[in-house]
């Protein structure tokens, strides 16, 4: 399923793409295989593909690595779930474990060593990878880990039982809800193409709807996510995790496509900023977080952001970087600080503003005069694939050496587990710790930062939103329900 939300494919659709510079000799004798690199293509677990019309190996066959891309089922058809024993879930990030498995049975033979596989991906690919991280299915079938612009703390990775969407897409198909297993048979009995067409038109859809499963035999994912990172229960493998200077400005034309939203925001309209932003909704606010008023909460977000200037179209880099900070560099840091007690962490931010970058190509979107706000979700990887939609960048050039240095990043910590570079001079990566959350900043001048965007962190720490990023999220302080008057109830969690 494309993003337009036209199909593309067949359900049958479960391959993967291995690029190697050269395959092993049978003549010769057995040599040490190259390093494996898994890459994992985001697209909100619901649209993409790994093929090579976005994904391609051209620049990774510089380096001695063996490159596999893949694709795993999505949306409902790798995600849908009734929360029990009928359709457990998980099926997309399943596919992936297989993959992992093919990959030790199978990478030798393309000249990789099946002991030195390391996994990235972007987006929905990058929760997959910190998923992947904290599977038990996976253990032993990587070996290092890079998390591009996501996180399994996210409240868009995992779903709840309250939004699940089986018996509406049922009723959609004609299908009882009367008997959960039958209900489940008759809508497997569907037509695959009747099914996606549906799926266009489900809201809410199934692709997070990734499912916590503590009482499955061999569960993907045994317990809260932030328990297990905070146990130390995880695959302890050398983990960069990194994103983007602004990784909310691609999202900014999808949530100002409504021009009588942008006329309220210009007036400072509150409740259609909720709608607009996502930042605070009603199930964004859980009740056993003392059941805290979603709109109190959404003007303190709103007033930290744009104080006194309002929401406008001359001023949106507040909101660009208020839905980042809740939904991707809250949970990253979050889950970088849990992890980096019991394995090396290293964190990077992107801030090369090259040619062809996603702000640009999204600039016709926005209001006249609305500056392009510079690197954003996304633009990592056209310095990682080449790409059908975009010339090969042109050897020499700044972008080249972009290309480059960034490829020769991910390899050498595919090789080494620990990233670096010749390409640009460069300082020594720090490992990242809780007390000083030191990163690398991956530009023409490579450079160490400390405690990115730390204000704003601190500042939704104190929003009482019920996601795994800043507690347990089953593990609410005020489980007696919400307070009838809509406010707070003491002794919150704030």
């Amino acid at each position: 399923m494309l993003a337009n939300n036209t199909l593309k494919g067949d359900e049958d659709c479960l391959f993967a793409n291995v690029y190697t510079p050269h395959l092993p000799e049978l003549s010769r004798p057995a040599t040490a295989g190259l390093p494996v690199m898994v890459f994992i293509h985001g697209g909100g677990f619901s649209t993409g593909s790994g093929d090579d019309d976005i994904y391609g190996p051209s620049y990774f066959m510089d380096e001695d690595v063996v490159l596999v891309t893949f694709n795993y089922r999505l949306n409902t058809f790798g995600f849908f779930t009734t929360h029990d024993a009928a359709a457990p879930g998980n099926y997309g990030v399943l596919d992936q474990v297989l993959l992992l498995q093919w990959v030790q049975d199978n990478i030798a033979a393309f000249g990789g060593d099946p002991h030195a596989v390391t996994i990235f991906g972007e987006s929905a690919g990058g929760a997959s990878v910190s998923l992947l991280v904290l599977s038990p299915l996976a253990k032993g079938l990587f070996h290092h880990a890079i998390t591009q612009s996501g996180t399994a703390l996210a409240s868009w990775v995992l779903g709840s039982p309250e939004n699940n969407a089986a018996e509406k897409l049922a009723g959609l198909l004609d299908c009882s809800t009367e008997d959960v297993a039958a209900m489940v048979e008759c809508i497997r009995e569907q037509p695959w193409e009747k099914i996606a067409e549906h799926t266009k038109t489900l809201q809410p859809g199934f692709q997070d709807q990734l499912r916590v499963d503590r009482e499955a035999e061999n569960p993907l994912i045994p317990e809260d996510p932030h328990l297990l990172l905070a146990r130390g229960e995880f695959n302890l493998v050398p983990w960069m995790i990194g994103l983007t200077e602004e990784e909310g400005a691609l999202f900014v034309p999808l949530l100002f496509s409504n021009k009588q939203v942008v006329e309220a925001l210009s007036k400072g309209n509150l409740s259609e900023w909720v709608q607009a932003a996502d930042m605070i909704t009603a199930s964004g606010v859980n009740k056993l977080d003392c059941g805290a008023d979603p709109m109190k909460e959404a003007k303190r977000v709103y007033d930290f952001y744009f104080g006194d200037r309002g929401a406008n179209a001359s001023g949106l880099l507040p909101l660009v970087q208020g839905w980042a900070d809740r939904h991707l560099v809250s949970p990253m840091v979050a889950e970088m600080t849990l992890a980096s007690q019991h394995a090396p962490v290293y964190k990077y931010l992107l801030d090369y503003s090259g040619p062809g970058r996603l702000s640009l190509a999204h600039v016709d979107l926005f209001w006249p005069g609305v500056p392009d706000y510079g690197t954003t979700h996304g633009d990592d990887i056209l310095y990682l694939f080449s790409n059908d939609k975009l010339p090969l960048v042109q050897r020499g050039s700044p972008t080249h050496t972009m290309v480059r240095f960034m490829v020769n990043v991910w390899t050498t910590f595919a090789r080494t587990g620990r990233p670096g570079s010749d390409v640009l001079p460069m300082p020594d990566w720090p490992v990242f710790t809780e007390l000083h959350q030191r990163h690398m900043r991956l530009n023409a001048a490579p450079s160490v930062g400390e405690r990115l965007f730390q204000e704003r962190i601190d500042f939704w720490k104190t929003v009482p939103i019920n996601e795994p990023w800043r507690h347990p999220v089953e593990d609410g302080l005020c489980l007696e329900g919400p307070n009838p008057e809509g406010g707070e109830q003491p002794d919150g969690d704030q």
